[in-house]
């Protein structure tokens, strides 16, 4: 490859058959795949797409298959469209989980047993399209943060149905699966600089003091967006500002440790691990080597959290009764000096 002023590619080894099927299925979102095309046809198209990928400014490392666990399976029926997953860092053992759009502004706690230990209602708020959510502690405080940001027309503005991110305190709930009511603390009213963007992955980097949202639009990349995180005013409005792109193929959900070190997000290839430096922001981190590596099997998974002490991933799907899974973050993570 000649000297460019481009990060270098590096790819641990060959994509294996199974990765190129897999990316068939981004062409198929695309409607590209007519069903009238050959096998060998979806194949080279596959290919092309994953050709690109390899061609990025990043560094994209394929990993090994990551150390996992089915933790159990998710018992209630009510929850029949994860979309979006958090830790809870007030109850031990559990993850707070939403629905997509067409539920209820809910959220419900699920121990690591699959069992419902309670619901939230979250008041003075709408669910139009809920798509991730993520938890976060400041000052010895958990805030859970619901992202309203799917938007698969790109269409949504501050005019007609803007994008909503909802910031409550962890509740407290009873192991009883009780369901109480708690009021949004903060809301803010966003829109991108650059016009409407389908999104289904919302963080918080509290080193920063910033949200990052990623767009779900492009097979080949993410646009990485930034809004700046204030506890201090209940209603506010917002502008997201692009800081860069990752090739992260139609990313569905993303998570920060709580440590501030390691991002990931989960997409239709699998699983993106990226590690950053103490002196590095994100945009710079996101601009060095991103790290692939496989998911287990999930019928539509558009879900991923930190645990608190940031070790392990845990991961959901879409549908009734899906595997709770858990991940060890070591197996997947770069290993740095």
């Amino acid at each position: 490859m000649a000297n460019t002023s481009l990060t270098a590619i590096r790819i641990c080894r060959p994509f294996r058959v199974e990765r190129v099927q897999t990316a068939t299925v981004i062409l198929g979102n695309l409607g590209i795949l007519a069903v009238a095309m050959t096998t060998e046809l979806r194949t080279i198209a596959a290919r092309i797409i994953l050709g690109v990928l390899a061609r990025m400014t990043v560094a994209i490392v394929v990993g090994s298959a990551a150390a996992q666990e089915q933790l159990s399976v998710v018992q209630d029926s009510r929850i029949r469209e994860s979309s979006g997953m958090a830790i809870s860092r007030l109850h031990n053992n559990a993850v707070w989980i939403h629905n997509d759009s067409g539920d209820d502004p809910r959220l419900f706690l699920v121990g690591f047993d699959g069992v419902t230990r309670g619901i939230v209602d979250v008041r003075n708020t709408r669910a139009v399209d809920w798509e991730d959510m993520c938890s976060f502690e400041i000052d010895g405080e958990s805030w859970l943060l619901i992202g309203d940001v799917g938007d698969n027309q790109s269409r949504r503005t501050k005019n007609s149905s803007p994008c909503f991110l909802y910031l409550i305190r962890e509740p407290p709930v009873r192991n009883n699966a009780s369901r109480i009511s708690r009021r949004c603390d903060i809301e803010i009213m966003f829109e991108y600089e650059d016009g409407p963007h389908d999104c289904e992955s919302v963080t918080v980097d509290v080193w920063q003091s910033e949200i990052l949202l990623l767009s779900k639009e492009s097979p080949l990349t993410a646009a990485v967006y930034r809004l700046p995180l204030d506890l201090n005013r209940k209603n506010q409005s917002a502008v997201a500002r692009k800081i860069t792109s990752m090739p992260l193929p139609f990313a569905t959900a993303a998570d920060i440790s709580a440590d501030g070190r390691d991002f990931v997000a989960v997409t239709m290839l699998g699983g993106w691990i990226c590690r950053r430096e103490t002196e590095q922001t994100w945009d710079e981190a996101f601009r060095s080597t991103i790290h692939r590596f496989p998911l287990p099997p999930r019928r539509q998974g558009e879900t991923v959290c930190f645990s608190r002490d940031g070790r392990s991933l845990f991961l959901n799907s879409e549908q009734r009764r899906q595997p709770l899974w858990k991940l060890d973050v070591e197996s997947v993570r770069p290993s740095v000096n």
